[in-house]
């Protein structure tokens, strides 16, 4: 696979994304679609090390000098030319100011992980660009918004961005870049054009008060092979899901209101969904946060139309997701709340072998829907701290599993001693532990009965049993639960922004 094409590939190909795959190879220009040979002008091979060889250009450029513009009008219309920039160690400060771009990239590579064609880029370690009270517009492919990339650092408060072509993101960082930003309102139009996205080499961005929205196919509101928290957001994409992330990397997302209004699935994606989590094999997420993905929400709404598949969908990845007084608005009749299952798509993994391993959690958390597992792919579901979870489990077979890839406890059902499990109907687990005081009723509140090792564990009043393949205990530790249980107390520092705008933006996931 042609770097070039591990770009579209990465998250859902789509039809723009499969002319660009097939135009690369024919060395060609498929119409309406952004081309660019791999290390073309510049650009690198697949590697987690900024590697750009070539040279950036700008309309306005702060290079290892401080430059400022206050209520100024910039324009910029070349191929491959950004609006504003900062590098080797400059700081540009842009107020009230207006950016605008047009003019497309010719290279796909090249604007996607190192900025070119930007509206605003900061690229080098040292480098700055503050943008306060503004407006960043683009019509052009290939034109991310504010890009932070090779240890740049960007500040952005009260702007908007607003982006109409394909690969044209709202906030993007790659290769170690931040950005902190508030009181943003972002746009986006095109496919593959996350408002929030850290891509290729990792980034991080953090986000406080925004008001988000795409329409693109292979555009979530939120995209992350790095690290991305937001608090205060809300956002609607309405040709995507709401999150996706690949490899082992970070979302957190706190008091915010996101949906997707996608009754499909999206792009090349297996199934319809509302959250993915994978990992592909571009090689663009290799570096990462961690020795898993990490995703979760606290006091938010994630509402989501999907008509079938699943509000979280899982493959070729190892997950730990944590979900705190968080509503999620989803037709449990037509989808699954939760896939952990192996695919046959996109060169994610080899078929047989690339299931998933999900440790989910709510705390304080109202669940309802489906579980389900291949049997090359393990859930755990964790119900602590007063949760509730009604539904039941579903495992199915993977027709092309190996058996080194075969697991032994395909869907694990933890219940502390506050917490419940309102079981829909007839079910099968592969282990069970309940904890004293936990339950496991039916609807009607009547307790089912539980039959493990071809025992009857339980006796309940109800006709609704649970039948456990495995072990069935009454103990819920961290043995049983897993490790990643807990609310991230690892947030991104924002005192830079703070010190700079003289505002208190800082927030806590606990």
């Amino acid at each position: 696979m042609t770097a070039a094409s591990a770009l579209v590939v990465g998250f859902g190909t789509g039809a723009a994304g499969m002319a660009l795959i097939r135009a690369n190879a024919a060395n060609t220009s498929a119409p309406g679609v952004m081309t660019g040979q791999p290390g073309g002008m510049g650009g690198g091979a697949d590697t987690m090390t900024f590697d750009y060889s070539g040279t950036y250009s700008a309309a306005l450029t702060a290079d290892g000098e401080s430059v400022e513009s206050d209520g100024e009008t910039t324009a910029a219309s070349e191929t491959d030319q950004n609006v504003a920039l900062a590098e080797n160690g400059g700081t540009l400060t842009l107020s009230d100011a207006t950016l605008n771009k047009s003019g497309d990239s010719d290279n796909a590579d090249n604007c996607n992980f190192y900025g070119t064609n930007s509206i605003a880029l900061t690229v080098g370690e040292g480098s700055r660009t503050i943008i306060s009270d503004s407006t960043l517009t683009a019509d052009s492919d290939g034109s991310n918004g504010v890009f932070a990339t090779d240890s740049g650092t960007a500040l952005v408060n009260n702007t908007t961005i607003t982006t109409s072509a394909d690969n044209s993101r709202g906030l993007d960082a790659t290769y170690g870049g931040t950005i902190l930003a508030a009181s943003i309102t972002a746009d986006t139009a095109g496919d593959h054009s996350a408002t929030v996205a850290t891509d290729r080499g990792g980034g991080s961005i953090s986000l406080n008060t925004a008001d988000l929205s795409t329409a693109g196919s292979g555009s979530p509101l939120l995209y992350s092979t790095g690290d991305v928290q937001v608090t205060g957001v809300t956002g609607t994409a309405s040709g995507s899901q709401i999150a996706g992330m690949e490899g082992y990397n970070t979302i957190l997302i706190n008091d915010s209101t996101l949906e997707s209004t996608i009754t499909e699935k999206t792009a090349s994606d297996p199934v319809a969904n509302a959250v993915i989590i994978y990992q592909s094999t571009s090689g663009d997420a290799e570096t990462s946060t961690g020795e898993h993905a990490t995703f979760q929400v606290k006091d938010s709404t994630l509402k989501s139309a999907i008509e079938s598949g699943s509000m979280f969908y899982f493959t070729n990845t190892t997950a730990d997701v944590v979900l705190s007084n968080t509503a999620l608005d989803f037709d449990t009749d037509k989808a699954a709340l939760i896939t952990a299952a192996g695919n046959d798509a996109n060169n994610w993994g080899q078929a047989g072998s690339n299931g998933a391993t999900v440790t989910f959690t709510g705390r304080n958390q109202t669940l309802a829907g489906t579980v389900a597992a291949d049997t090359i792919s393990s859930v755990t579901l964790n119900l602590l701290e007063g949760s509730t979870w009604t539904g039941a489990a579903e495992i199915t077979e993977n027709a092309s599993a190996t058996d080194e890839a075969t697991t032994d406890a395909p869907i694990t059902v933890n219940v502390d001693g506050t917490s419940t499990w309102v079981v829909t109907e007839d079910t099968t687990v592969s282990a069970l532990n309940v904890a004293d005081g936990g339950s496991v009723v039916d609807e009607d509140g009547r307790t089912v009965s539980i039959v493990a090792g071809g025992e009857t564990i339980v006796s309940g009043t109800s006709d609704v049993t649970v039948t456990v393949t495995g072990e069935y205990g009454t103990t819920v530790g961290e043995e049983q639960t897993g490790e990643y249980t807990e609310l991230s107390e690892d947030l991104i520092d924002r005192s830079d922004f703070d010190e700079q705008f003289g505002t208190s933006t800082s927030w806590s996931m606990t």
